[in-house]
């Protein structure tokens, strides 16, 4: 043994071998955290053992190899020593952790065990080597990040809302049809100002009269289902009109006129029978020639753009005709009796003509253009009174009517 030392310090003793004192340093610190129990010996050994497999090798294959080479066969057994001693150590702390890990189930089982006798000790001792394995697995290797795509959560997602449209409604008046459109994908409410709330559905729409004035509201309830009011508008009432009418017709001016009146503080418009008249004054006359049945309408526009009205009815029991008699005596002492005029066309500032037609023969026996004229019983043709007790047929042609008014009328009277 004294003499292999030699032939190895001889063969050295020239030559120094590359080194890293904090290589070293770094090893040391390690293997010492790892494992304070290390055996020193066992370092020695291995590294003996290499040693003396490297001098054996440098006497077998020949004395006239070199140092250098002698030195490279050194380094390489200390490195597989020190290699081979660093692996021990790992799977030796490796085997310690495992039992302290296999240790500390085994005493939160052993609560579970004592605590209810019917456990079963295989079932219990199955997943303690389970967890032992899973334990023991984490500490011995090192997992790399694994990267996934994550799926987004839909109840998450959900919860990312859209912003809430409302449509700004313009004010309205009171007792008119509203209908609002729900664009949104949850409810919203209509609040009236008597605290009526209406429920408007998602995509759905409201259709409601406004019979409350005041303010109404639109919006959302919250989480404690109050009301939050997002858009609102005015509901107004409009001014009162109210319109009175004679109950009879004023023959005064030789027309059929209705008088009617309306109380407002705005402008009128008359409607009548459903067609707007150009007339707008509070007092105005109607002229209602024909028989039948007539409505007369007044409304007003405030400054909300609300409407009022007030409506009468009345009713003609004959057609307007010049207010002409139908019988004349022309020996009579009345003289107004003693021709034959219209009454109408001796109070109306009218342009006319009016003709007598025999009835017989069709011939026209007077014509007059003046309401002075009226017409005595003469044939103007043989200037003699004609046969009495007989219907002879007039007609009067207007040259400027009144609105409404036929151009034309006829009728028959008879020669007393």
């Amino acid at each position: 043994m004294r003499d292999i030392e030699d032939l190895f310090k001889e063969s050295l003793k020239d030559h120094q071998l590359p080194y890293s004192e904090e290589a070293w340093s770094k090893m040391n610190k390690k293997l010492d955290a790892r494992s304070s129990g290390a055996s020193n010996g066992l370092k020695w050994m291995l590294g003996s053992v290499g040693a003396i497999l490297i001098v054996a090798s440098y006497l077998f294959m020949g004395s006239d190899e070199t140092p250098r080479q002698i030195q490279a066969e050194i380094i390489k057994a200390e490195k597989e020593s020190v290699q081979t001693t660093k692996e021990k150590q790992i799977e030796a702390i490796e085997k310690s952790e495992v039992e302290v890990a296999k240790q500390q189930i085994e005493e939160e089982h052993s609560v579970h065990r004592f605590g209810d006798a019917g456990c079963c000790d295989d079932v219990v001792e199955e997943s303690i080597i389970e967890e032992v394995n899973v334990k023991s697995s984490g500490s011995a290797e090192l997992q790399q990040p694994v990267y996934r795509e994550v799926a987004i959560d839909p109840i998450a997602k959900d919860e990312i809302k859209s912003p809430l449209y409302f449509a700004k409604p313009q004010d309205h008046c009171l007792n008119t049809d509203f209908s609002y459109s729900n664009v949104n994908d949850e409810s919203i409410y209509l609040l009236s100002p008597l605290d009526d709330l209406e429920e408007i559905a998602p995509k759905e729409s409201l259709e409601v009269i406004l019979d409350k004035k005041g303010k109404y509201q639109i919006g959302t309830l919250n989480q404690d289902q109050e009301f939050e009011e997002f858009v609102s508008f005015k509901v107004h009432e409009p001014k009162d009109i109210q319109l009175t009418a004679n109950d009879h017709l004023n023959y005064e001016n030789g027309l059929p006129e209705l008088n009617v009146q309306a109380f407002s503080d705005l402008q009128i418009n008359w409607i009548l029978n459903g067609e707007k008249t150009t007339k707008q004054s509070n007092v105005e006359n109607f002229y209602l020639f024909d028989k039948g049945s007539y409505i007369l309408k007044a409304t007003t526009k405030d400054i909300n753009g609300c409407q009022s009205e007030d409506q009468v009815s009345f009713y003609v029991e004959k057609n307007y005709n010049l207010l002409a008699v139908n019988a004349f005596t022309p020996n009579s002492l009345d003289e107004r009796n003693t021709s034959f005029m219209p009454y109408a066309l001796t109070k109306r500032d009218a342009a006319f003509k009016m003709i007598i037609i025999d009835p017989s023969n069709g011939a026209v026996i007077f014509e007059t253009m003046n309401a002075n004229q009226p017409w005595t019983g003469i044939n103007k043709n043989t200037g003699e009174v004609v046969e009495g007790n007989k219907s002879y047929v007039w007609k009067v042609v207007l040259q400027n009517p009144e609105n409404g008014e036929s151009p034309e009328y006829m009728g028959t009277v008879v020669r007393l």
